[in-house]
């Protein structure tokens, strides 16, 4: 009698599944919104100024600077908007793919990078929170930055508007995805002061990578200043909501 044996082979583990993060639609759509309302209002207001000019030149000189301001708004939003609504970032099984778009942060002047790496290049991510000083409040971010083995550094994203109501926080998960399908730490490098130039807008600049940590008090100082920048800003919107109300119903 042949008795044959038979084995069953165990099928291979199976790898992490493909994950794809973008921006929730909801923030895109939001910077959509905005970009929409600056421009529909700048273009608003220049069309004011060149009517009224030939019969009222003083007011179009009032209303062209006040154009030019909220068309420079408008570049602003236009520039998130780019940035959110082009990021995306895909986890495969071996490799990561960056599609970064220069407006992935407003602070840093950043290229668009369009590249993938395997995880064996990635030596670790990067953190810090960034302060941003304008007459007298404060904003606070969260930069994440990828270092690869060779040393370079590839700007990833950042969380905004940390300490008020307004922070985002849509960014925590992919970074620690990452930094585990790469077997890397996430490295908090602490807290660093760069100029926030008029209104957090025009004419700030970032802190160099490579500046030290500031210190405990001055970090909770800033800390308290942002919150305190938050709850004024918070307070704006609310009564300009309540005058809005107010004046529809008289």
């Amino acid at each position: 009698m042949n008795v044959t044996a038979t084995s069953t082979a165990r099928p291979a583990a199976a790898g992490p599944e493909r994950q794809v993060f973008r921006p929730p639609l909801a923030a895109r759509l939001l910077s959509l919104f905005g970009v929409v309302a600056c421009g529909g209002v700048t273009l608003f207001i220049a069309a004011t100024a060149v009517f009224v000019a030939t019969d009222q030149w003083q007011l179009g000189l009032v209303l062209a600077p006040i154009a030019l301001f909220i068309g420079a708004l408008t570049a602003y939003v236009w520039r998130d908007l780019k940035g959110k609504w082009g990021l995306r970032v895909v986890l495969d099984g071996d490799a990561v793919t960056l599609d970064l778009p220069s407006g992935r942060s407003l602070i840093h002047r950043l290229p668009a990078q369009h590249l993938t790496l395997r995880y064996d290049d990635i030596a670790a991510i990067e953190t810090r929170l960034e302060a941003y000083r304008s007459f007298g409040m404060a904003m606070m971010q969260r930069a994440y930055v990828l270092r690869r083995t060779n040393g370079d550094l590839i700007f990833l994203f950042e969380e905004r508007a940390l300490a008020t109501d307004m922070a985002t926080s849509m960014f925590t998960a992919i970074v620690n995805e990452l930094a585990t399908r790469a077997g890397v730490e996430v490295r908090d490098l602490g807290m660093v002061e760069g100029r926030g130039g008029v209104l957090g807008v025009w004419g700030t600049r970032s802190a160099d990578w490579t500046a030290p940590s500031l210190s405990h008090e001055r970090q909770a100082r800033l800390w308290r200043r942002a919150a305190l920048t938050g709850s004024i800003a918070g307070a704006v919107i609310l009564i300009a909501i309540l005058l809005r109300f107010l004046l529809g119903a008289l």
